[in-house]
């Protein structure tokens, strides 16, 4: 997947707006990023849980991991490029429902 892709995926989620972030492009969800851009132009930030971070990182180092910046925090980078796009695309799934309403999960019939 390219970061073109990367980013046209994520904007095919309900609620997904078009952004930037610190002078860089972003999608958001309410208001909140979900992919983001890095200073690597080989990778971009996703916003994922702790957990999801932690195992992504030690699955495929490779391809998820953190610089110092991201560190404790509930993001890891991607090298978009070397990822499953389907992994990949899963992740970007999961970082919409982090910030997606109730509504919008049930809806995708993540929510009972």
């Amino acid at each position: 997947m390219t970061r073109d892709e990367m980013f046209a995926y994520a904007l095919t989620q309900p609620g997904a707006e078009d952004s930037t972030l610190h002078g860089g492009r972003c999608v958001r969800v309410r208001g909140h990023w979900i992919v983001n851009d890095n200073a690597d132009p080989t990778a971009l930030a996703l916003a994922l849980d702790r957990a999801t971070v932690d195992f992504l990182m030690a699955t495929e180092p490779q391809t998820y991991f953190q610089t110092p910046h991201f560190e404790g925090w509930p993001a890891v980078l991607v090298h978009f490029e070397a990822a499953d796009d389907a992994r990949l695309k899963e992740q970007i799934d999961k970082a919409w429902a982090r910030r997606a309403t109730r509504a919008q999960r049930k809806a995708r019939g993540l929510e009972a």
